[in-house]
């Protein structure tokens, strides 16, 4: 496949983007985020209910809610003795969950207080069942507080079984759940996620790599026009979709809209690189087209105007745009400065690759090894 002449020309998206680092996605966020003690004023709250209630004055001192956000509360859930909140409240506690806990739940969604000891019994019966810790349960709840309305038969267990079948694992699930991303027990099966599942596995696309995306971007499987639109591109330029690379390719691609992609070409442009460049660089690690234009621009007024690195050698190493500059590259260089200013180690030496090292790596043969291991630390650490 020839390699495209103009890059901006690959990519057609909507105009709205996302961060798919930020993991949330904006549609579910809105619809789903329950605001019961900030967006309702007490403006807004029906006559019929009181200041001096006892569901008030029992929000007050149980969870130390303030008088407005109490009122508020009241007028999604209402009680006239404390049996039917402490029998929650109990209940909660028989499984793990601290008044910590509980009075962090009940601040999302004070409702709880009027749940079914039923419904909640056999959410949480249900989690331990598959291998779920009382600390696990008491996450799971407390990262999706929706679970514990829903129709167990209904809904819960057909939401767990289908990220089970993408995941493969019980653990895994767990752990899914506990992240809160995306709300799963309000969205995963009613939204597109299926749909984008379904397209991959058709597209080749392994298991494996379809997990992955479940578990870290699920926001991504969000949106299935998107992702029909970036598998297609992705093929058309090449990339093989059994890679894992696609995947990370595909996670850049449905989160921008064709203006930011542009952009952020243009930046890599300003700074003399050809379209073919980037395009290579894209392919090697596609997070370099996920950085923002600032980190763009600042990494490589870095590595060109202090360093004096030629482009050519920028361009062989686009993993250098995903590493932090302050935390990793420059500490890094102070290091290699300081070694170099005192003839410890030869110029050559000095490639990208120094960059590229896990920490450990690094240390060990670039200061640990040397008699100034102690001044070299001391750099390091100040300038990170």
């Amino acid at each position: 496949m020839a390699t495209p002449t103009n890059l901006t020309l690959m990519f057609h998206f909507p105009a709205k983007s996302y961060n798919p680092w930020s993991f949330q996605n904006p549609r579910i966020s809105q619809t789903h985020k329950l605001h019961f003690l900030h967006c309702h004023s007490s403006e807004n709250i029906s006559l019929s209910v009181k200041e001096d209630s006892f569901t008030v004055s029992y929000l007050k001192n149980t969870f130390g809610f303030a008088s407005e956000h109490a009122l508020s509360a009241s007028k999604y859930v209402q009680f006239k003795s404390p049996e039917q909140p402490d029998s929650v409240i109990n209940c909660l506690k028989t499984y793990g969950f601290s008044q910590a806990d509980i009075s962090k739940l009940v601040k999302r969604d004070p409702r709880i207080l009027g749940y079914n000891l039923e419904r909640i019994i056999s959410k949480l019966e249900f989690l331990i069942s598959n291998g779920a810790s009382s600390r696990d349960a008491v996450a799971v709840v407390a990262s999706n507080p929706n679970i514990l309305p829903r129709s167990l038969e209904n809904h819960v267990i057909p939401v767990y079984n289908f990220i089970k079948d993408v995941v493969h694992s019980d653990e895994k699930v767990i752990a899914f759940l506990k992240k809160g991303r995306n709300r799963p027990f309000s969205h995963v099966t009613d939204s597109d996620i299926p749909v984008s599942i379904n397209f991959l596995r058709d597209n080749g696309v392994p298991e494996a790599n379809i997990a992955y995306l479940l578990l870290w971007f699920p926001e991504v499987l969000g949106y299935s026009g998107r992702v029909k639109q970036a598998v297609e591109g992705l093929k058309e330029m090449g990339f093989n979709p059994s890679k894992k690379n696609f995947v990370r390719a595909m996670i850049v691609k449905t989160a921008l809209s064709e203006s930011k992609w542009r952009e952020k070409i243009d930046v890599y442009k300003s700074w003399g690189l050809t379209d073919e460049e980037i395009f290579v660089m894209f392919k090697k690690c596609p997070r370099c087209l996920g950085c923002s234009e600032e980190k763009i621009s600042a990494v490589m007024d870095f590595f060109v105007n202090k360093l004096g690195w030629g482009l050519s050698v920028i361009s062989k190493y686009p993993v250098l745009f995903g590493l932090s500059l302050e935390k990793r590259i420059i500490p890094r260089d102070s290091v290699i400065q300081f070694l170099l200013s005192r003839g410890l180690i030869e110029k050559k030496s000095y490639t990208p690759l120094v960059f590229k090292l896990t920490e450990e790596v690094f240390l060990d043969k670039y200061v640990n090894c040397f008699e100034c291991a102690d001044d070299l630390l001391k750099l390091y650490w100040k300038e990170g």
